[in-house]
């Protein structure tokens, strides 16, 4: 119980920062959002996988963020669908993501020449799958005029310098969080107040 609270936990904390840190950077048209979301989003996977030592815990947090995320297609049925679905796809395939870099980090070291090569190629993936995505619900569910805009080579120049910052990150925070000290009682804390975030987390997703 105590490992399902964290990942709640954890899981509530990134969906509170999407809520009004996202919905800021909306409100202002600012174009780097993932960038500056990703990171904490991040870190409160590894916080995850640090407290309860399990790899799983990674997506099973971006899972919580997702589905909160979701929860704004109930609360608010008049928001576009894309506007909900797809930064919930998004969270989910960069826990994804993070999953696989940390099982093979962990279970299968021997197979990486590059752990930073490794996190940039798994960021990519991450990134066109959710192209993919976005094409499969502007074809079928509902028209997103973004898609719609010419196709260059800045479009890929974009993904690309997208997938070297974010596996950057991804490596550097798998890393440091391993001196975070655990002498500190998250149990104490996150048990507490699980709940309590997550339906702030709720609650701001359907205000904001």
């Amino acid at each position: 119980m105590d490992k399902l609270k964290a990942i709640v936990f954890w899981g509530a904390c990134w969906g509170v920062l999407e809520a009004t840190l996202g919905w800021l950077m909306h409100l202002i048209h600012f174009k780097g959002e993932v960038l500056l979301l990703y990171p904490f989003g991040l870190l409160c996977m590894m916080m995850a996988f640090k407290q309860t030592g399990q790899v799983s815990a990674t997506v099973k947090v971006a899972g919580v963020a997702a589905l909160i995320k979701l929860s704004n297609l109930l609360i608010v049925p008049t928001v576009p669908v894309f506007h909900v679905t797809n930064p919930a796809v998004a969270i989910f395939l960069e826990g994804c993501a993070t999953w696989a870099f940390c099982f093979v980090v962990r279970k299968r070291p021997a197979f990486l020449k590059s752990v930073v090569s490794a996190a940039v190629l798994l960021m990519l993936a991450s990134i066109l799958l959710f192209r993919g995505w976005q094409l499969v619900m502007d074809a079928y569910v509902a028209y997103n005029p973004a898609l719609h805009a010419p196709v260059d080579s800045r479009l890929f120049l974009l993904w690309g310098w997208r997938a070297v910052v974010q596996g950057l990150m991804l490596a550097g925070v798998y890393y440091l969080v391993q001196f975070f000290p655990m002498n500190i009682r998250f149990s104490k804390w996150t048990n507490w107040l699980a709940i309590p975030f997550l339906c702030l987390a709720v609650l701001l997703n359907g205000l904001i």
